[in-house]
């Protein structure tokens, strides 16, 4: 029994599963031993059938035994038992979540809106999003205003405060509002605002466009409307695309929101991940114990930085600028989605020492002392990408549910695409092959650009890979894949 022992179970092998018909010739073994007699003899005695029947029962505890054992690595555990496995290094499978837009909301100033306040793009069908938190249209937190003279009066002063700085013009005899608005565009001299005139009245506009502000008047001036940012989401779970502009009809409305649009990149969902999934993100976010900086950074930001898609990393360890722009002894991330604080954080915790930090977006991270560190970081160039997918074989032989297949596999491919990844026609073929049976062969094209307004011509699809520079990635909505099916092959 030792050496039967060394056979099957747990061995250096791993689990070694002990079959119905070696546990039948044991059990003959040791009953022909103690009987005096081969107990095989007569395949319908007694015996026999006694002895199939609790062999068999013992057969199937050594395959629960072996699915017990494998349910305890993310490499064979599925279901439940996976979600159970990668807990060990506390990492959890994510949820369903829906993608967030920062939408432009305009309207009379002190509008309150309710959580649940439903917008829609101006498309067929409509993709609809509604409010997140219950929010306030208001100078208190302003991207954009419209300012009026509320009274006009000779040698007064009108002071525009912009986040605790006063702008003020005084006016003359027989001023006029026309006169009034024009002196105070010319006395806003703030470099992150522009200040025009507009229906003779001040526009004043944030350069930056998802920034809120404060904005106090003096009693003479008052506004016209105000627009604020607050985040909606759509009602569908999942990377939900919508070029900027499209967000722009009422479901249903409050009195004093008057205009809405999506001008702001948004944080994009995601369906559940599947178990192939989760078992390729335990093995990235697994790398938050690595040795390498790059690496741990990069984990830590996909693990405990909520909403990051995606994060690529770059050393520059040499004593000279490389030619990417990157500084000696600097690190560079191209991370996509997450809170732009959340992410500079985890990348001061996570660099070493004297290293520096690249990227056009710059945040300054509270020190412990009492100072500010910036640091610095990018988000990626997003070539927004269309490909058209032709499958060629019979009608009678593929599935009637050919095109959502397909559109399922190219999006599991091009969903784990990270900024600096290659986009590659021959990845796509094989999940199209392994979803869709009956196809002879699959043609892919490819078109590409990194304005969101884009529609490819018929002439613009190729087929050709996408190379990809370091701070780019492809971003391919299921909108933007058609798919369709050739029989004259």
């Amino acid at each position: 029994m030792a050496d039967d022992v060394k056979k099957y179970g747990v061995t250096e092998d791993g689990f070694v599963i002990k079959r119905l018909d070696v546990i039948l010739e044991q059990i003959h073994s040791n009953l022909t031993a103690g009987f005096g007699f081969d107990t095989r003899l007569q395949e319908t005695s007694f015996i026999n059938t006694l002895v199939t029947t609790f062999g068999g029962q013992i057969a199937t505890l050594w395959e629960v035994a072996q699915d017990s054992y494998y349910a305890k690595y993310p490499s064979t555990a599925t279901g439940q038992n996976l979600d159970q496995a990668v807990q060990y290094g506390g990492i959890y499978r994510k949820p369903d979540k829906q993608t967030t837009y920062p939408l432009h909301c305009t309207g009379v100033d002190g509008t309150e809106v309710k959580a649940g306040v439903v917008v829609a793009t101006d498309t067929n069908p409509q993709i609809r999003l509604y409010a997140n938190d219950d929010f306030t249209i208001s100078r208190d937190s302003f991207n954009k205003a419209l300012i009026k003279v509320a009274s006009v009066a000779d040698n007064t002063v009108y002071t525009v405060s912009i986040n605790a700085t006063g702008y003020s013009y005084t006016s003359g005899s027989g001023a006029t509002a026309e006169e009034i608005i024009a002196g105070l565009v010319a006395a806003i001299t703030d470099a992150n605002f522009t200040a025009t005139v507009s229906d003779e009245m001040l526009l004043l506009e944030a350069v930056t466009l998802t920034s809120n502000n404060a904005l106090i008047l003096s009693d003479n001036l008052t506004t016209s409307t105000v627009t604020t940012i607050s985040d909606f989401l759509t009602e569908e779970y999942g990377k939900i695309t919508i070029p900027n502009g499209l967000v722009t009809v009422f479901v249903n409305n409050t009195a004093g929101f008057s205009a809405v649009t999506n001008l702001i990149t948004p944080s994009y969902g995601r369906l559940e991940e599947t178990d192939v999934e989760l078992r390729q993100s335990y093995i990235a976010k697994s790398a938050l114990r690595s040795n390498t900086m790059i690496e741990s950074i990069c984990a830590e930001l996909l693990n405990n930085v909520t909403d990051v898609l995606t994060a690529t990393g770059y050393e520059n360890d040499t004593d000279e600028t490389d030619s990417y722009g990157r500084p000696p002894h600097s690190v560079e991330f191209v991370v996509d989605g997450g809170d732009e604080s959340d992410i500079a954080e985890t990348i001061l915790n996570g660099k070493a020492g004297g290293i520096a930090t690249f990227g056009d977006v710059t945040v300054n991270v509270p020190g412990n002392y009492g100072d500010t560190i910036p640091i610095s970081f990018n988000r990626p160039e997003y070539l927004y990408t269309w490909i058209k997918i032709v499958l060629h074989g019979s009608s009678a032989d593929v599935p009637s549910a050919y095109a959502s297949l397909a559109i399922g596999a190219i999006t599991s491919y091009t969903d784990d695409l990270a900024a600096g990844d290659d986009l590659y026609i021959q990845l796509m073929l094989e999940p199209l092959y392994d979803e869709i049976a009956g196809i002879k062969y699959v043609d892919v094209y490819v078109a590409y650009s990194t304005d969101s307004s884009y529609t490819p011509a018929a002439a613009d699809y190729e087929i050709k890979n996408i190379s990809v520079e370091q701070r780019q990635k492809v971003l391919c909505a299921s909108s933007r894949i058609e798919v369709s099916l050739d029989e004259s092959s």
